[in-house]
């Protein structure tokens, strides 16, 4: 493993949406932290943060402008819209990628421990050129969100999906991953699966989630469904081929009916099960209209993908 012989220089990439509440408190503590680093050596002086704004409706930008007078190290990008989470932090990385020799990406509301960049950089020094958070505790949470988001691991594990149970998009790369990961031209992306596809040599972090100290989450349930669902079918056929075995049971238990029905017309002469005659048609019905979902879910991708539409648009850079 190449470990690197000097301080490298590091940039702190965080995706920031309606954080108005809390964005300047955000940018004092990762500055901070940022010095005490630069004082001990441990990073290179030229290190900065990069907020990356997906179109925040409040006023969220005025304020990123106002600390970037305050903050030297603080340089910010702004979509032209709001495109979700995953565009706005792979955006903040390409911008980043040319800023630093090594990039660390975590949400905006600190409940990603600051802390936890003395273990990413520990473990840099050791030549990994990628590391992936780990959550030790989810922190405060719903129950319904505990048990979706142990559902949905446990799910992926099934299907063979690199996403790890506890897996956060807090993580740290260097330019060569980044160089690596702006190679993908897919336009629906699961980040932190891509980080784990590119293969360099990586290892986990783990970190403790503490509580928000501002605002609240942007990531609703249905937003979290819809991410669930971009990750299963962007890094698995899995469900297709589950269709498939499930086209081929039910083909088995048709046979069976069959020969059930013969049977039965041989001994009474009149079939009877009305009943599981109309159990089944609903049955089979559901089975249907359940595989042409998924199937559609695919030929959407499939059809979102070959318009190779530009993933997002930057309107504003502060440097």
């Amino acid at each position: 493993m190449n470990a690197p012989t000097a301080p490298e220089s590091l940039c702190i990439v965080m995706p920031c949406y309606n954080e108005a509440a809390g964005i300047a408190h955000t940018v004092k503590e990762v500055d901070a932290k940022l010095l005490s680093l630069i004082q001990a050596s441990r990073i290179a002086e030229n290190s900065c943060i990069l907020l990356a704004d997906d179109g925040s409706k409040d006023n969220t930008w005025a304020i990123i402008e106002q600390l970037h007078a305050e903050y030297p190290r603080l340089k910010a990008s702004a979509l032209a819209g709001n495109r979700g989470k995953e565009y706005a932090l792979f955006a903040g990385l390409m911008e980043a990628k040319e800023l630093a020799d090594i990039i660390i990406c975590m949400d905006a509301d600190l409940q990603h421990d600051i802390n936890a960049i003395d273990d990413f950089l520990d473990k840099r020094a050791e030549g990994y050129e990628l590391l992936y958070g780990l959550k030790k505790s989810r922190g405060k949470e719903s129950m319904i969100r505990k048990v979706t988001a142990s559902l949905f691991y446990k799910v992926m594990g099934v299907l063979g999906s690199p996403v790890l149970k506890g897996h956060a998009d807090y993580s740290l790369m260097t330019r060569q991953v980044l160089e690596a990961l702006s190679e993908y031209g897919e336009c629906n992306m699961m980040f932190r699966a891509l980080l784990r596809h590119t293969g360099f040599r990586q290892a986990p972090v783990y970190f403790d989630v503490l509580d928000r100290e501002n605002g609240e989450s942007k990531m609703s349930l249905r937003k979290l469904l819809s991410l669930s669902i971009d990750a299963i079918t962007s890094f698995s056929v899995a469900p297709l081929r589950l269709i498939a075995l499930l086209g081929c049971f039910i083909f088995a238990v048709s046979l069976a009916m069959v020969i059930w029905v013969i049977c039965d017309y041989v001994r009474i002469g009149t079939p009877n099960g009305w009943a599981t005659l109309t159990c089944s048609i609903w049955l089979l019905g559901g089975l249907g209209m359940m595989s042409l979902g998924v199937v559609g879910e695919y030929l959407g991708k499939m059809y979102m993908e070959t318009k190779k539409r530009p993933r997002y648009f930057i309107s504003k850079r502060l440097r």
